[in-house]
């Protein structure tokens, strides 16, 4: 039985190690060569030829570009009205609110995101849950009851992307002495992993 339970386990790893790695190399795949077919007419049209991953440098070269305007006086106006006039179209403003919102929380480094990693009693008292303060705090909140409530996200286990906000009184609030890493590697293993 043991010898079962050993295969098993190796296939376990097995899949722990090609599931993440398969994925994202399609990802990327896929992602180069639909930015390749898109990119590749035009870019044969303007330079007069093609080398394969010119499109990808066309593309550096055209958000860094964009990263740049936006940084100017003018260019943060413009894309401020821009923005302004996009909100005011029904299915547009969802669309481009909720893709904004995402990329801010892709691209924002986690060290940005997360203030620290605390413990709180969760879902009722004597049962603690791993959590990250956000540094964030809603005045209304705070006011209605009387205390300074922090913003704590709890992840789910094993996606640690998915979870709730908490408010906590502060003084409730344990902070750990805990990387975010090592927070997020007890979380997403389901507690398996020590740290």
């Amino acid at each position: 039985m043991s010898k079962l339970m050993e295969i098993r386990n190796t296939f376990l790893t097995g899949l722990l190690i090609l599931i993440p790695l398969a994925t994202t190399t399609y990802i990327v795949y896929w992602t180069f060569t639909t930015l390749d077919n898109f990119m590749r007419p035009e870019l044969s049209r303007l330079f007069g030829f093609y080398v394969p991953g010119m499109s990808l440098i066309a593309l550096i070269a055209v958000i860094f570009l964009l990263g740049v305007f936006g940084r100017l006086t003018f260019g943060k106006r413009l894309i401020g009205f821009i923005e302004s006039k996009l909100m005011k179209i029904p299915v547009i403003r969802t669309i481009y609110s909720a893709t904004k919102e995402a990329s801010k929380a892709i691209l924002v480094s986690e060290t940005e995101k997360i203030k620290g990693v605390v413990l709180v009693e969760y879902p009722r008292k004597g049962l603690y849950a791993i959590g990250f303060t956000t540094g964030g705090e809603i005045p209304a909140a705070c006011k209605k009851t009387g205390k300074r409530l922090l913003n704590v996200f709890i992840p789910t286990s094993p996606n640690p992307t998915s979870g709730l906000v908490v408010l906590v009184p502060e003084d409730e609030v344990i902070y750990l002495n805990m990387s975010v890493e090592d927070a997020l590697r007890i979380v997403i293993s389901g507690g398996f992993t020590r740290v």
